[in-house]
């Protein structure tokens, strides 16, 4: 997954995906090392196992402490909130020419309206499986940039 931390980084600036904590891909240089994390946990796969959980459409950057640290998302599902914020990325990506472009197309569909509806379904089924009333949201930690 460490191969897509700089394609990521180029949209997130440096940024946690959720909190906007300052991260770095620079293991060799920082305490503040970014992982890459599965926006939809890999427990998605029990619930639809068609859906690529290790596509880019998927990936995002995170600080320790919101992928892993205490009060973490581990293997929770993200707020709505945050699914729109994965959304827009997609589409900042897919409309800026971006490398990871054709990657989003063909994992999403080639229409905003099939990426919407792609992300939808498996948030939908995700929240039918988990079966969770409230779901996981950050408090920040930076300013927002995106």
């Amino acid at each position: 997954m460490t191969p897509a931390s700089p394609a990521l980084n180029g949209y997130q600036k440096g940024k946690c995906f959720y909190c906007f904590r300052e991260i770095s891909i620079d293991k060799e240089n920082s305490a503040d090392f970014a992982d890459v994390d599965h926006f939809f946990p890999h427990i998605l796969r029990q619930c639809d196992s068609e859906k690529p959980i290790n596509g880019v459409a998927n990936l995002v950057l995170a600080c320790t402490d919101c992928n892993r640290g205490v009060g973490g998302k581990f293997s929770q599902l993200p707020s709505v909130d945050l699914l729109e914020r994965l959304s827009n990325r997609n589409e900042y990506l897919i409309t800026s020419h971006h490398p990871l472009r054709e990657t989003l197309i063909v994992q999403t569909g080639n229409t905003v309206a099939k990426r919407k509806n792609y992300l939808q379904d498996a948030y939908n089924c995700s929240t039918l499986y988990f079966g969770v009333k409230s779901k996981w949201q950050p408090k920040p930690q930076g300013k927002a940039t995106f």
